[in-house]
């Protein structure tokens, strides 16, 4: 039993040290004494780090996050991004980062509004992530100012020269072997000292290691995160005032790369730019077709769809096309981009559309193809309408699409785990009474379709209270894709044999009288991991339901037949014995297929951690819950190790006990911590 005091230690390390103290202060000031309407200002973050302590350049380097802020009020103002200073370099064992350190001011231009009067509000949230020698802790905090329009500000002093983006770019040349970088040092001026990548085309560790050759600076390639062909390649490195410089460096003549051959895959489509209506608006008035996909980390779907953008054919086309491809990244809910989905009729993704001038959008099924994507684009080339045949039916047809739509969600990424526990359930009641297997497929069908009409009310009463929100949506909520995460390790660790739940919860019935209740929940499981995929057909008639001309009647009536669609196969098999008489008799083989099935649960909770690490973006939290599911696992093994039935009772009541406290402390630290 000595070996089970290992999982409290790890839990006491866990919990050991819950927050950190906030050894950096963070505030806004007010750079601009005059402030006046129509024109620029500008004001700036505000970081103190206390000794020893330090935070992050733009481009941090080996580790580290730079800082944000996300704003909540700007009294109609727009804010820039940051104007970074110059940075430093610090070597940490081995470690090289680009850091500030004791006060740094991250500058930022507001456009003032032409009708701007009173007094201007700047509030939002600041994160960050502050470092020493023994370690890295993130933080945020609530930030607000406010100055008047017009004179009588007192401004903050900052010294200008530090800031390289307001003084004129240098210019030179480089040229690569593809082992290293050689840049031009730029006439006439005494720029020998460290040269900081403003991106990761070169590494840290070349950055420390680069060489002052003649009139050059040669930096190795080696452990460069990106290609040097990627973009722009600028550097800030110091002036001879003492200030920061950025230098742009042009890279020679390439040899030209010889035509991709048939054999050869063509580069995935164009190259992906942040949606914003701005960006948007722009592209349309140069005349360009634009390409938009609406997407998020948590859509399986949309996922899924990107296989599309690799295939040769379309990569070709797009690109011959000249297509502004736009990603708008609906992960966090961002509110601009619901307005904008709801211009299209739709409450949720994945929604892909084509974009051009004088045209009405070509709007793309949900399930995309590469043929339909050429099609459509061949359309707006020539100047015609297109619309997919999904999106323009009569009231039975969505009704049709919805039951569909529901069926094929049985085949989707998101469901496919659960399939093989449905399987097993099948071939278990395959010599049942038949009054039990038919009792079962109707329990699984209501406990599937209560969850999509409880699903329809929530979204129903939250539409009404004036949120945004669709299919999907609980998939925006990181506590709540923290809970399905560990559901799936959970589930999947039993069907592995590591310990013993029952498996009523994944389809199996576990008698008579629970076995019920089971049953029915497996529905209820069914349908909330269903939720991050749409099966074809079925996000356009999710549109039609939640739109806001649908009464709730038909809405709830939309989300039934999705709801009878999805239980229809398992439904099918219950209420007809010679279905599920072909099935295989029960056997060895049952194991042999549930131990197997453990691994897409696993997969899917690995898929959950990436859309949680999108949610959060909070690296350390992120960390503390990779190593909460490992400690969650733990106990699950405690458990099923020395909670057997061949155990004593006092090993028995002990592995409970430690399992509950690795799994509910962790848990519950987890739940606590959850930015």
């Amino acid at each position: 039993m000595r070996f089970l005091a290992l999982g409290l230690f790890s839990l006491f390390a866990l919990l050991g040290d819950l927050s950190a103290a906030v050894r950096t202060k963070v505030d806004l000031v007010n750079l601009t004494p005059d402030i006046r309407p129509g024109e620029k200002a500008l004001i700036a973050m505000r970081f103190r780090c206390d000794p020893h302590f330090h935070i992050y350049w733009q481009n941090p380097g080996d580790a580290g996050q730079a800082p944000t802020v996300e704003w909540q009020e700007l009294s109609g103002t727009k804010v820039g991004a940051f104007i970074w200073p110059g940075p430093k370099l610090i070597d940490q064992s081995g470690v090289m980062n680009f850091v500030y350190e004791d006060e740094t001011l991250l500058l930022m231009e507001v456009a003032v509004p032409s009708d701007a009067k009173g007094t201007l509000t700047f509030k939002g949230k600041a994160e960050w992530l502050e470092c020493d020698d023994s370690g890295c802790w993130p933080h945020d905090k609530q930030v607000e100012m406010t100055v008047k329009v017009g004179a009588g500000n007192v401004p903050y002093k900052y010294d200008a020269k530090l800031y390289p983006a307001l003084r004129p770019r240098l210019s030179t040349t480089a040229s690569s072997d593809g082992k290293s970088l050689t840049v031009v040092l730029p006439a006439g001026d005494k720029l020998t000292k460290t040269w900081f990548p403003v991106r990761g085309f070169v590494s840290p560790t070349a950055t420390a290691k680069q060489k002052l050759v003649g009139d050059t600076i040669v930096i190795e390639l080696a452990d460069a995160t990106e290609t040097l062909d990627s973009g722009d390649l600028i550097f800030t490195t110091r002036s001879a005032d003492g200030g920061f410089v950025d230098i742009k460096a042009v890279l020679g003549a390439a040899p030209s790369k010889p035509a991709p051959t048939p054999n050869t895959p063509a580069k995935a489509a164009g190259d992906w730019q942040p949606w914003s209506p701005e960006a948007q608006a722009k592209a349309l008035a140069d005349g360009k077709i634009v390409y938009v996909d609406f997407t998020a980390r948590w859509c399986a779907t949309c996922q899924v769809n990107k296989r599309v953008y690799t295939q040769e054919d379309v990569a070709k086309a797009l690109n011959q096309a000249g297509v502004v491809m736009l990603k708008a990244d609906w992960t966090k809910k961002d509110a601009v981009i619901a307005n904008e989905l709801g211009k299209y009729g739709r409450t949720g993704i994945p929604l892909n559309v084509f974009l051009k001038t004088g045209q009405p959008p070509a709007i793309l099924s949900e399930a995309l193809t590469g043929t339909e994507v050429l099609s459509a684009l061949s359309a707006v080339s020539a100047g015609k309408p297109y619309q997919a045949e999904t999106t323009t039916h009569s009231f039975f047809i969505w009704m049709l699409l919805a039951f569909g739509g529901g069926v094929l969600l049985n085949l989707m990424p998101c469901v496919f785990p659960m399939i093989g526990l449905k399987v097993l359930g099948f071939a278990k009641e395959a010599g049942a009474a038949r009054s039990k297997v038919i009792l079962n497929g109707l329990l699984y069908s209501a406990g599937v379709i209560a969850s999509f009409l409880a699903l329809a009310l929530l979204i129903i009463g939250l539409k009404s209270g004036g949120s945004s929100v669709g299919w999907g949506f609980q998939m925006q909520s990181p506590g709540f894709v923290l809970g399905t995460c560990v559901l799936m390790i959970v589930l999947g660790l039993s069907l592995a044999g590591v310990f013993e739940i029952g498996v009523g919860l994944g389809g199996v019935s576990a008698g008579d009288g629970d076995g019920r209740v089971a049953t029915f929940l497996s529905g209820v499981l069914a349908t909330v991991v269903a939720t991050p995929c749409t099966a074809p057909g079925l996000g356009a008639a999710l549109g039609f339901a939640l739109d806001k001309e649908r009464s709730t009647g038909e809405t709830l009536l939309f989300f039934t037949v999705i709801g009878l669609g999805m239980a229809l196969p398992y439904l099918l098999l219950s209420m007809f014995p010679r279905l599920a008489a072909m099935l295989p008799r029960p056997g060895e083989w049952m194991e042999s297929l549930k131990q197997g099935m453990s691994f897409p649960l696993f997969a899917y909770a690995l898929y959950l951690l990436w859309v949680l690490n999108a949610l959060v973006e909070d690296a350390a939290w992120v960390r503390d819950a990779s190593l909460g599911l490992a400690l969650i696992a733990t106990a699950c093994w405690v458990l099923g190790r020395w909670g057997a039935l061949h155990r004593s009772d006092r090993e028995r009541l002990t592995a409970k006990l430690v399992s509950l406290g690795l799994f509910g402390g962790t848990l519950a630290y987890l739940i606590a911590t959850l930015p």
